[in-house]
């Protein structure tokens, strides 16, 4: 995990982390934990802070439909246009209908689909030079695709994003995958927000491979 200068997109109090109030331009982090820890609202959350700014956000989905992952952005941030809020949708649901701010893909196992896909949504964003991208989420595309293949596809999609600037927020569950698949995994990214549930039963988090910001466990309530 990489050191990078300070100077990028605010995250506020997103979560409770020493040091962990703003997030480098050409930073992409892995937020990792276990199903029921809210690693999705902190993704969510990550991408929605960018609002105040005129921050534009890119989704990806492969797990939920774009109608959906718009009204759970919503809830959080607000409305907001299609030129603010581009989803790309691989989740193979049918649950979308292909539109301004809706590129479609066939399934999750069409890397190739979901990289032209985003090619044209960021080019729906006005060429924006300030975006934030989440990713919904790793696990379910490994399902569909060979350790090989998605190592490929996320090393050039973190360092398209890196070079452009832009923040990245992607979502995994550690507790489904083998533990040296989500170590080569890890690899890609600059940092990890890691997600738990105490032995008392409370949440806790921490953020790692930041430079100036405290690794240590801090509560987190649901």
């Amino acid at each position: 995990m990489a050191d990078r200068d300070v100077d990028g997109y605010p995250v506020g109090d997103v979560l409770p982390v020493e040091g962990f109030e703003t997030v480098p331009e050409g930073t992409n982090l892995l937020v990792a934990g276990p199903a029921m820890t809210g690693k999705r609202s902190v993704v969510l959350d990550l991408l929605a802070a960018g609002r105040g700014r005129g921050d534009r956000t890119l989704i990806i989905t492969t797990d939920a439909s774009a109608n959906r992952i718009r009204d759970q952005f919503e809830a959080v941030g607000g409305r907001v246009s299609p030129s603010y809020l581009q989803t790309i949708d691989a989740s193979g649901s049918g649950g979308s209908a292909g539109g301004e701010g809706v590129q479609l893909v066939s399934s999750p196992s069409d890397l190739t689909g979901i990289g032209i896909a985003f090619t044209k949504a960021v080019d729906r964003m006005d060429d924006a030079d300030r975006v934030r991208l989440g990713f919904l989420s790793l696990s379910t595309l490994l399902q569909y695709v060979d350790r090989e293949r998605a190592f490929a596809f996320f090393h050039v999609l973190t360092r398209r994003a890196s070079a452009a600037g832009y923040f990245g927020a992607f979502a995994i569950d550690p507790s489904t995958h083998e533990e040296q698949l989500v170590n080569v995994m890890t690899s890609v990214f600059d940092g990890m927000v890691e997600l738990r549930e105490s032995a008392s039963g409370v949440r806790e988090v921490r953020v790692r491979g930041l430079s100036g910001v405290a690794s240590a466990w801090h509560e987190f309530p649901l």
